[in-house]
């Protein structure tokens, strides 16, 4: 296990969101706040670092942001946002398991 102050790797939180997106089909967005507190257990020094890689992943087109269920720019907007899959995303990442 990873130090609790060492800084999560990019990978790291990318792949927290998938999973946490993935794991279950009830769920369609997730608060990054989520992502934060499920990497360590002092999780709101890292919420800066998961917005930025929240914002990398959108510009990929690999996950949206939205406010009040409609997709934004994260380094644009303010507000609490949530964080989901592409439409169709869901699927091609079941399907590739």
């Amino acid at each position: 296990m990873q130090q609790e102050s060492q800084e999560p790797s990019d990978k790291e939180i990318r792949d927290e969101i998938l999973r946490l997106l993935l794991i279950d089909s009830r769920v369609s967005s997730i608060c990054p706040s989520d992502v934060a507190r499920s990497l360590r257990p002092q999780w709101r020094q890292w919420m800066p670092l998961v917005i930025e890689i929240a914002a990398e992943m959108a510009k990929d087109q690999e996950i949206e942001v939205i406010l009040q269920g409609q997709p934004v720019d994260i380094e644009k907007v303010k507000g609490p946002v949530r964080l989901r899959l592409v439409r169709g995303e869901r699927t091609q990442s079941i399907d590739k398991q």
